[in-house]
């Protein structure tokens, strides 16, 4: 799986997550826009709530992860903060397993 496919994934889970949040508090659907800190709507339980729609989304694909373990939260730079930086992270693991 590429990059892109990896985006296209989370993109989509990202739009399944706008459709239950009120209008002004929408994540931004865009190749670079912000999934967790200060530039998004986000909290934390809507981030666990978003992480668990991208490992759904893998897993119905055959594809295993785990995304909120202790590697990723005792990261320096959060591999949540925006679509970039989640798909390297994912892409990461996913390059790991093989």
């Amino acid at each position: 799986m590429d990059q892109n496919q990896i985006r296209d994934i989370v993109m989509d889970a990202m739009r399944t997550t706008n459709l239950a949040r009120p209008a002004e508090s929408q994540l931004e659907i865009s190749s670079t826009g912000p999934i967790f800190g200060a530039a998004s709507p986000l909290d934390s339980l809507g981030l666990v709530a978003l992480l668990l729609d991208v490992e759904e989304a893998f897993q119905s694909r055959g594809y295993d992860l785990a995304l909120s373990d202790a590697s990723a939260m005792s990261r320096t730079r959060s591999p949540f903060r925006d679509v970039p930086a989640l798909v390297s992270y994912i892409d990461g693991l996913m390059s790991a397993r093989t």
